[in-house]
């Protein structure tokens, strides 16, 4: 502040320029150190996020409850986004323990093992326990199929919580369990119990694993019995494969496992020759459980995990950005497990199988025209069954599935001028793959087409619209892939204009002679007469910018001056130098009366028709009275006429 003052105190503005430049400064800096200040302690967050919800919430997180922001925050960040002190869990883990928490055991829960910790928990404050985003059942429902846990018949332990049964973020024991699955069904289950033993058929079931048979959430059966049950187990027969209760290896199998299917199963009837490889080789257990399942058939995992276990190739396609539902959720909505290999083991009739899903395929199937893979109905020329690169299942890029039958689309690339459409190998932008009722399978009408894209060519009102436009014709003059043409027109310039307006002779305007008909014209429609873009004056003085230069510094001649420019001159094309509308000095004489007693006096007494005014006079502008040139031969300057027409004085024309 000395600094200013002395500063205030010296004369001359250099002085108290730079004093006020430095009060700016001063007072500037004092005021970003009291922004800065509401980071310098607890508490000062929430004199601007006061409006958070999770102020009046129940159960806080520490640091939030502490109004320690700093915890877990950046002071600065981006507006909205303040930025955190580390990423994912690894923020969380800097208080709460890996180990405690189970996250190094030897089976950790999904969201957890990713660093998840936000899907399930809320950083600031909840309603629930744990800060847990919503109550606990309802939680896990976000993820777990909430069918599983809603049916008739529900496990006592689940009408208590999930947690009941099961841990949280990791443990030692398959299914999160909090201990053996056996150990821990018997807690409540006595097994040893003669109610349980006759309701198993005096088998020892100790230490077994009980969902084999039950299912351990809810189930339609009053007995938890998995969905879908082996008919001897069902019904008591376990003797069916089993030794008896009574024997001294009660659970061994009295034949080879998959052999003992057979004697129920017919062999021909489910494994004929050429049938899927594992029903082929009579491994019947890598597929189904042999007691039950809540999976359909008896599988003993998700039909499309038991299928991609073999086809690893299957699992690559569908991590592709295209997916086929059926393919990632149930191989078998389309293939049969004890198919023949040579069909792919598909569910009937290819074509038939697709369109049982895809109805919208059905209904295209009537319209009048076909493409004629889809008509053929081998959907496979065109899509992929399982994933892809491209969408919509197509095997490769849109613009090489085309072209593998439609040659003529390599050849549109080379042209000068492609399509947009086409250059991004969006032939489906104007096409429909499938059917359409309109010539060339367009989706709409050619025209309407156009203009569901080039919207900005609807625009206006505009007063004057060209007649092919009007009437929606865009290929009078536009191709519809690609054209040697810019702007895929049908040919060139004036070629193209010449198909409906008369050609031009060979006294054509520069522009019109070199086919730069748009030079002068808009293609479409326009606010003023002629399709021009704009006045004519300031249309013409784009290339004949010397003129409007000259006017500016001169005498303009009136019709210049007012941007007539087709007072005098032809637009196209004119018999006559320079587009004259007429021969020189008609054209001049139109206005200028060339018999008028001044106008002789000052033309050697001679009428106008006699004269050529370019001789003496800039048809546009000059520095000099009357348009005279600048450039003038002395005798003429001094207005010695007769000093080289001596017959001047004789006929009394003035000097």
């Amino acid at each position: 502040m000395n600094t200013l003052v002395r500063a205030l105190r010296t004369s001359g503005l250099p002085s108290l320029l730079a004093a006020l430049l430095l009060l700016v400064f001063v007072t500037g800096a004092v005021a970003q150190i009291d922004r800065g200040q509401r980071f310098s302690g607890k508490g000062e967050c929430q004199r601007c996020h006061e409006d958070m919800p999770q102020f009046e919430m129940r159960h806080k997180h520490d640091p939030f409850s502490e109004e320690d922001c700093k915890a877990c925050h950046k002071p600065h960040g981006m507006v909205g986004v303040l930025r955190l002190k580390e990423s994912g869990s690894a923020l969380c883990l800097t208080c709460h323990e890996a180990v405690k928490l189970g996250l190094q055991a030897n089976h950790v829960h999904a969201p957890a093992a990713q660093g998840k910790c936000l899907d399930c928990h809320d950083p600031h404050a909840t309603g629930e326990k744990m800060l847990l985003r919503s109550e606990g059942a309802q939680l896990c429902w976000t993820c777990h199929d909430a069918d599983g846990f809603q049916r008739k018949h529900l496990h006592e332990p689940l009408e208590k919580g999930c947690f009941s049964c099961h841990v949280v973020h990791g443990g030692d024991f398959e299914g999160l369990l909090v201990s053996p699955q056996a150990e821990l069904c018997a807690n409540c289950h006595k097994t040893d119990s003669r109610n349980f033993k006759r309701a198993h058929f005096d088998y020892p079931l100790e230490n077994k694993n009980c969902a084999e048979c039950h299912t351990p959430h809810s189930s339609n059966d009053k007995n938890l019995m998995a969905l879908s049950m082996h008919d001897p187990a069902q019904e008591g027969d376990c003797e069916a494969c089993h030794n008896g209760p009574e024997d001294e290896f009660p659970f061994a199998l009295s034949g080879e496992a998959n052999a003992l299917c057979l004697d129920c199963h017919d062999r021909e009837e489910l494994a004929p020759e050429g049938s899927h490889d594992p029903v082929a080789e009579g491994a019947c257990l890598d597929c189904h459980s042999p007691h039950g399942s809540d999976f359909a058939n008896l599988m003993n995992r998700l039909p499309s995990r038991i299928c991609l276990d073999c086809h690893g190739d299957i699992v690559d396609e569908l991590n592709l950005v295209s997916r086929h539902e059926p393919a990632n959720h149930d191989c078998t909505l389309c293939h049969t497990a004890h198919g023949l290999s040579e069909s792919a083991l598909i569910i009937g009739d290819r074509r038939e199988l697709c369109l049982g899903c895809h109805e919208d395929q059905v209904a295209e199937q009537s319209m009048n025209l076909v493409h004629s893979p889809f008509e053929d109905g081998d959907c496979l020329d065109c899509h992929r069954p399982h994933g892809s690169s491209f969408e919509n299942l197509v095997g490769e890029h849109r613009f090489d599935l085309c072209a593998s039958c439609h040659d003529e689309a390599e050849d549109w690339l080379r042209d000068g001028s492609a399509h947009t459409p086409i250059k991004s190998g969006d032939c489906n932008g104007c096409h429909s793959p499938h059917a359409s009722n309109i010539q060339g399978l367009l989706k709409a009408e050619q025209n309407t087409l156009c203009l569901d894209c080039h919207v900005e060519q609807l625009e206006g009102p505009d007063s004057h619209v060209h007649s092919p436009f009007e009437e929606r014709e865009c290929t009078s003059c536009h191709l519809p892939h690609s054209s040697k043409e810019k702007g895929l027109l049908t040919e060139a310039m004036p070629g193209l204009c010449e198909s409906c307006h008369d050609p031009l002779g060979p006294g054509a305007h520069a522009p019109a002679a070199q086919g730069d008909c748009m030079a002068c014209h808009l293609p479409h429609h326009g606010k003023l007469a002629g399709l021009l873009p704009d006045r004519p004056d300031r249309l013409c003085f784009i290339c004949h910018a010397d003129i409007k230069e000259n006017m500016a510094k001169s005498i303009a001649h009136d019709p210049a001056a007012e941007g007539e420019c087709l007072l005098c001159h032809q637009p196209h094309e004119s018999e006559h130098p320079t587009l004259l509308t007429e021969s020189m000095p008609a054209v001049c004489l139109d206005c200028h009366d060339g018999d008028d007693r001044d106008f002789k006096s000052l033309h050697l007494n001679l009428a106008g028709e006699k004269l050529d005014c370019r001789k003496c006079h800039d048809a546009h502008a000059s520095p000099r009275p009357k348009l005279v040139h600048e450039l003038a031969h002395d005798p003429f300057s001094e207005g010695d006429c007769v000093a080289c027409h001596p017959e001047a004085d004789r006929e009394g024309g003035a000097r």
